[in-house]
């Protein structure tokens, strides 16, 4: 594929965020916002074993496959439909002779189909950009895609007053993904799994979150080189600010 779809990302963006602050103030009334307080701002911190696997064809790899599995640090700041997550693996995470380093932003408004004051039910939405880098120290060659994607899933939120929150749900997303330079592109499906139990009030006035997220990415690109999945599960620990 030889367009790039890297000038849409912006644009898209600028048009999501009013969008996003518009339907944020419809999604849960006052009363619902002040008990769960859902959009309350976190800093999180995890570890994620991962696996990268190539899926093309062999004939079409120039050298050998950049295929690992390994673990690999995060951190997240995460306030309402907002995410922002990076990640980072080398030898020092146990990534042998491998360096992958991630930066993902998402942003998501939770439609509540069913609302009550301790539970809800509904479709989250979702727009995301993430650019992944993975390189070898023994090969001359490098997996550097930056996607575009949508989708939308379930989620559920459940609240018990003065006590936690627990929120999770399970989104696929489709979308488009480029080389650096835009001159190879190609598809990438992916899924995304999220929950948080979140304890009020734990520690000087503030929240604690126990976070697991599943990721999976896999990639079809043009020429068969650069197909690959990436998959993985992660456990965070998060404090509100």
């Amino acid at each position: 594929m030889q367009k790039s779809y890297s000038k849409y990302i912006l644009f898209i963006f600028l048009l999501f965020i009013p969008l996003h602050s518009f339907a944020q103030m419809f999604s849960v009334d006052d009363e619902y916002e002040r008990q769960t307080n859902p959009f309350a701002p976190y800093l999180r911190v995890g570890v994620q074993p991962v696996s990268f696997d190539f899926t093309g064809d062999p004939s079409a790899l120039q050298q050998s496959p950049l295929t690992f599995s390994g673990t690999i640090g995060q951190l997240g700041f995460e306030t309402g439909g907002f995410n922002l997550g990076l990640s980072f693996g080398n030898d020092f995470t146990g990534l042998e002779d491998r360096k992958l380093f991630s930066i993902a932003l998402k942003f998501s408004n939770p439609f509540y189909i069913v609302r009550e004051p301790r539970f809800g039910l509904g479709i989250p939405l979702q727009l995301g950009t993430k650019l992944t880098s993975v390189r070898s120290d023994n090969i001359n060659t490098e997996f550097a895609q930056t996607n575009l994607h949508a989708g939308a899933g379930f989620a559920g939120i459940l609240f018990l007053p003065d006590k936690l929150s627990l929120t999770a749900s399970l989104i696929p997303s489709f979308g488009f993904s480029t080389t650096s330079g835009g001159l190879i592109g190609g598809n990438v499906f992916s899924w995304r799994g999220q929950a948080r139990l979140n304890f009020f009030d734990v520690i000087f006035g503030r929240n604690i979150s126990l976070g697991y997220d599943y990721i999976f990415d896999s990639y079809d690109i043009d020429g068969e080189e650069y197909d690959y999945d990436l998959s993985g599960h992660s456990l965070t620990l998060g404090i509100s600010l």
